[in-house]
C-alpha cells in the first residue's frame, strides 16, 4: 500500500513527468515451438522449395531466458541469455550497461531527466556490485509493489 501511495504522491507532485521517467524491465522464460499443420510448415518455406513435409507440434526442451525492460513510449531492450547461463549479479550489471546505451539510443534526454527504475527485488537486483553500478549511473530505483 505503501508503494501505490508514493507513486500516486510523486504523480500529483510531478505529473506526467514522473512517468516519462520510469523504465522497468522483468525477466520470463522463452520456449521454442514448432508448427502443427502442412500450411504452417508452408508458411516457412520457399515456393520454389522441394518436398513439403508436413510438421508436428512439438514444445521443445530448449528455454531462453529474456530481459525485456521497457518505458512508457515500449520497449528499450530485449536480452536474451545463453542457453545453460542463469542470471547473476554480473550478468544483470552487463544488461543494465546495455539498457542505459539503449536509453541514450532511443530515448534521448531521458538519462538527463534520470531515470526511475522499477525492478523487483530478486538477488541479482538487490545485489551489491548492481546497487553500485545503479547508483553510478545517477537511477533512483522506486519500490516495486508486492
Amino acid at each position: 500500500m505503501a508503494c501505490a501511495l508514493d507513486f500516486l504522491d510523486r504523480y500529483h507532485k510531478e505529473g506526467d513527468q514522473f512517468l516519462e521517467r520510469i523504465v522497468t524491465g522483468d525477466e520470463t522464460w522463452v520456449s521454442h515451438i514448432s508448427p502443427e499443420f502442412k500450411r504452417q510448415s508452408m508458411e516457412w518455406r520457399h515456393t520454389n522449395s522441394p518436398v513439403k513435409v508436413k510438421a508436428k507440434r512439438t514444445i521443445s526442451t530448449r528455454k531462453v531466458m529474456a530481459t525485456v525492460f521497457w518505458d512508457r513510449h515500449g520497449v528499450l531492450l530485449v536480452e536474451f541469455m545463453q542457453q545453460g547461463t542463469t542470471i547473476n549479479a554480473a550478468a544483470y550489471c552487463a544488461t543494465l550497461t546495455k539498457l542505459r546505451r539503449a536509453i541514450q539510443n532511443k530515448r534521448r534526454g531521458l538519462l538527463t531527466s534520470g531515470v526511475l527504475l522499477l525492478h523487483d527485488n530478486v538477488r541479482p537486483h538487490s545485489a551489491i556490485n548492481t546497487q553500485n553500478l545503479i547508483r553510478s549511473f545517477g537511477w533512483e530505483q522506486i519500490d516495486h509493489p508486492p
